[in-house]
């Protein structure tokens, strides 16, 4: 079965989301397996401390809480490559990733909510990508 191509977006942005994303996906027999990537091309900020979110391809069934692998790329920004999770919660209606969580170097192993991508702020060429992968049962 052939992979479908989505443009996966971020959610819970202030202003202008200055990202571009590009996704695969294969939905079959109630499950969708994907992977989205999100590139920052220019400064971007969550509009809360929930930090950001990521559309689905394909809604999720709602009611139960999905965790998937989330790498986080800092590219010139932090040179650096953070490992996380996105989860959708247990109470969301499965339309989105309701969190993206990466590691911190500030904080122990805590995982914190992604909130702020430096784009080509500070004199960053390329910065961050995030890639999120997984599979979940479909709505």
């Amino acid at each position: 079965m052939a992979a479908t191509s989505w443009t996966p977006k971020l959610t819970n942005v202030a202003g202008v989301d200055g990202t571009s994303g590009t996704g695969k996906y294969v939905a079959a027999n109630g499950v969708c397996t994907f992977t989205a990537q999100v590139v920052a091309k220019k400064e971007t900020v969550s509009a809360s401390s929930a930090g950001f979110g990521l559309t689905l391809p394909v809604p999720a069934a709602a009611g139960v809480r999905y965790t998937f692998q989330l790498e986080y790329d800092g590219r010139d920004a932090d040179n650096g490559v953070w490992t996380g999770e996105a989860m959708i919660y247990a109470g969301s209606d499965g339309s989105k990733i309701d969190r993206l969580r990466a590691t911190s170097d500030s904080n122990g192993a805590a995982l914190l909510n992604v909130e702020h991508l430096y784009g080509d702020s500070e004199g960053a060429a390329e910065a961050e990508i995030i890639t999120v992968t997984g599979s979940y049962p479909t709505a």
